[in-house]
């Protein structure tokens, strides 16, 4: 937003008691013969919703102002303006992957047909997430185990769960043993809609994209304009002999999938001179494991505690945040004492010290155990 001492300068919003008096006055000195102005009057009220109504065209106005510069448009203010840079809001996206098949008795060839439910167990919360077949898929007689290419039933990047959550299938398999999401499942990771601060970010970066040769911010906005990507870097230092240029990913699951680096990698291929060579690859995933203990007043309940910290840790791990390569002690302290209720102190044994890495690297969560108790007095 514009800052209110500029706006104020240009276009200054006046109270609705001052703007009463200034009307009263300048009525007066023109000779107006009501002169009733009292709060209580048929007059005064009229008068009141007029000066609303102005003092409403006047913030109409500001917001107008401010939505003519893409540093400072908010919303939808934000996707118009972004088309005057040939940018617009990515679109969330549906999560594709592979669950694994397990079968007891294979021989005879099992079909699992298009529109096939697989789901999640319920969590603490009791929602279950459910995955449909994207098309017909037959695995063969004697063929102990299969593949099917499932996509989830909503868009968003809340789909890219953790290896061996999806392990039901809604639907009677014959000689079927188990099911299950194995480590990789991931096709294509699903995505939400484009943060506002991302989709301005790209477009303040467009002015790079004119550059005559390929720079690294031309291709960093080139790598950032594919949905599913939460940020690129890139290492021109000719990291594989000389004319070679790195475009590390992070998608919307952390680790980028094989099909993301591929759309990247054409997008990014579209730039490339007669003596480039670029190579698209995903940043690194580091699994940061937690284990805390979390200290409540001395009379109050631990009821259901453990799982509120355990949310608050894993959102708090959620991407995209702001330093994705570091992870502070304290910062889990602060989202802890701040949405615990009676909270009083954390013990944290993982991580035992800061987590700071080089760029290219990402911090996701692992595991999350959380004991809760009460401090004691004494």
């Amino acid at each position: 937003m514009i800052e209110e001492t500029v706006m104020d300068k240009i276009i200054p919003l006046p109270t609705e008691e001052d703007e009463m008096e200034k009307v009263q006055a300048e009525l007066e000195e023109e000779g107006f013969p009501i002169t009733n102005f009292k709060k209580g009057g048929v007059f005064y009220h009229l008068a009141r919703m007029l000066v609303m109504i102005y003092i409403e065209l006047k913030e109409l106005a500001r917001t107008i102002l401010n939505s003519c510069f893409i540093r400072h448009a908010e919303g939808d203010w934000l996707e118009i303006k972004a088309a005057d840079f040939s940018k617009f809001r990515n679109e969330a996206k549906t999560a594709k992957g592979y669950v694994t098949i397990y079968r007891a008795e294979y021989e005879n060839a099992l079909q699992v047909t298009k529109g096939h439910c697989f789901k999640t167990e319920p969590d603490a919360s009791g929602n279950e997430l459910k995955f449909y077949a994207c098309e017909e898929t037959v695995i063969g007689a004697g063929e102990p185990s299969g593949k099917v290419l499932v996509e989830a039933e909503k868009p968003g990047s809340y789909y890219n769960i953790s290896p061996g959550r999806i392990t039901i299938s809604m639907i009677h398999l014959d000689g079927m043993d188990r099911v299950n999401n194995e480590e990789g499942w991931l096709f294509e990771e699903g995505s939400d809609d484009e943060d506002y601060e991302y989709l301005r970010d790209r477009c303040l970066s467009s002015w790079d994209e004119l550059a005559a040769k390929t720079i690294e911010e031309k291709l960093r906005n080139r790598a950032r304009s594919v949905p599913g990507v939460l940020d690129a870097m890139i290492n021109a230092q000719h990291p594989r002999g000389q004319g070679t240029t790195d475009i590390i990913i992070t998608g919307a699951a952390g680790e980028a999938s094989p099909e993301l680096i591929r759309q990247v990698q054409e997008e990014c291929d579209k730039l490339r001179g007669q003596y480039d060579d670029f190579l698209v690859k995903s940043s690194e995933i580091i699994k940061q494991d937690f284990d805390l203990t979390v200290y409540l007043a001395e009379d109050a309940s631990t009821d259901g505690v453990d799982e509120q910290a355990k949310t608050l840790i894993e959102n708090m791990m959620k991407l995209p945040r702001g330093e994705m390569n570091a992870l502070y002690r304290d910062s889990i302290v602060h989202t802890l004492s701040e949405k615990i209720t009676d909270y009083r102190k954390t013990d944290i044994r993982l991580p035992a010290a800061d987590q700071l890495y080089d760029e290219g690297k990402v911090i996701i969560a692992g595991t999350v155990r959380v004991e809760v108790k009460n401090v004691t007095r004494g």
